[in-house]
C-alpha cells in the first residue's frame, strides 16, 4: 500500500485530495482543554468551534458518497461536535465512548476516564459497515451445549474462558491499558525498555488498535484513509497495517520523524511511503 505524508495543515489538503476521493476519515484534532501550545491556540470557543466547522466542510466534500468519518473529542466538547456534524450534512451513526484511564485524577472532581468518538456517514442509508471484521469475543455466562455434549456456539479462548461472538456495541472498554508502555510507543519513544530511542511519548496518541477498529469496520481493502492531524503517526501505520492506503497531514517537523522511524519499524516490509 502506499502512505502519503505532508508538512502541511489540512487547509492546505485540497492540494493533495480530490473531492470524492476518500473512504473514510479518522481525525484526532486538538481538544482545547489543554495549556500545550497546539491545544490552545484559539482565544475563544467560538474560534475553536468556527475552525472545526472549515475542517468539516472540507472532510465533507473530499469524503466518497458512501464514505464514513470518525472524530475524536473530549467531553467538554462532545455536544458541539454533534451539533457541528450535523450542520454541514453528516449524518452521526453512533457515538462510541472509549473508557481510558489516564492520570491521576483530581481531589476536588471526578477523574474523566472517557472520551468520546463520533462515526458519521455522508449518507445516510449507503456506506461501508464490516460487522464481521469487528466482532467482540463475550465471556459465555451459561455455556449452552449440543446434543453430543460440544459446545454450542462458543468455544475456549487462548486465556481458557469460554467465549462466543457478539456484535460490537459503542462502549469500549478493552483499550485502557496503560498503553505508554505499548509496542507502538516504545518503537520511536525513550522508554526504560528503549533508553536508546530519541523522540519523547507523544502526549495525546491513541491506541493503533482504536484506530484499527474503526479502519476494519468503514473501510475496504485499497481503500483511502486520511488524517488531517497524524501526530506520531497511528493512522498511517493502523492502515498499511491492514492493506489501505493513506494520506496524513502533520505541521509538526518532529512528528513527522516519529511517523517515518514508527512505519520502518513497525512495518519493515513497507512498499511505498512517500
Amino acid at each position: 500500500m502506499a502512505v502519503k505524508y505532508y508538512n502541511e495543515t489540512f487547509e492546505n489538503s485540497n492540494k493533495y485530495i480530490k473531492e470524492n476521493s476518500v473512504d473514510l476519515f479518522f481525525l484526532d484534532p486538538p481538544y482545547y482543554i489543554t495549556n500545550i501550545d497546539w491545544d490552545s491556540q484559539w482565544d475563544t470557543k467560538e474560534e475553536f468551534y468556527n475552525w472545526i466547522e472549515n475542517m468539516l466542510k472540507l472532510a465533507y466534500l473530499q469524503l466518497k458518497e458512501n464514505g464514513s468519518l470518525y472524530i475524536c473529542i473530549s467531553w467538554q466538547h462532545s455536544h458541539i461536535f454533534h451539533s457541528l456534524l450535523e450542520k454541514v450534512g453528516f449524518t452521526i451513526q453512533n457515538r462510541i465512548t472509549w473508557k481510558r484511564d489516564k492520570g491521576r485524577g483530581s481531589k476536588v472532581n471526578w477523574k474523566s476516564m472517557h472520551e468520546d468518538v463520533f462515526f458519521a456517514t455522508k449518507n445516510p442509508k449507503k456506506y461501508t459497515f464490516n460487522v464481521d471484521d469487528v466482532m467482540i469475543e463475550k465471556d459465555v455466562i451459561a455455556p449452552y451445549k449440543n446434543a453430543d455434549g460440544s459446545p454450542k456456539d462458543w468455544w475456549v479462548n487462548s486465556d481458557g474462558k469460554k467465549v462466543r461472538l457478539t456484535y460490537p456495541g459503542n462502549i469500549w472498554t478493552d483499550f485502557c491499558v496503560p498503553y505508554w508502555s505499548m509496542k507502538e510507543v516504545k518503537s520511536y519513544a525513550k522508554t526504560k525498555k528503549t533508553p536508546n530511542n530519541k523522540f519523547k511519548k507523544h502526549s495525546t496518541q491513541k491506541p493503533k488498535n482504536l484506530v484499527k477498529r474503526c479502519i476494519l469496520a468503514s473501510s475496504n481493502v485499497n481503500d483511502l484513509v486520511v488524517d488531517y492531524f497524524s501526530g506520531s503517526g497511528t493512522t498511517a501505520v493502523a492502515a498499511e497495517e491492514l492493506d489501505r492506503n493513506s494520506i496524513v497531514f502533520e505541521i509538526s517537523k518532529e512528528y513527522i520523524e516519529i511517523l517515518k522511524v514508527r512505519l520502518k519499524k513497525e512495518i519493515p516490509n513497507i512498499v511505498k511511503f512517500i
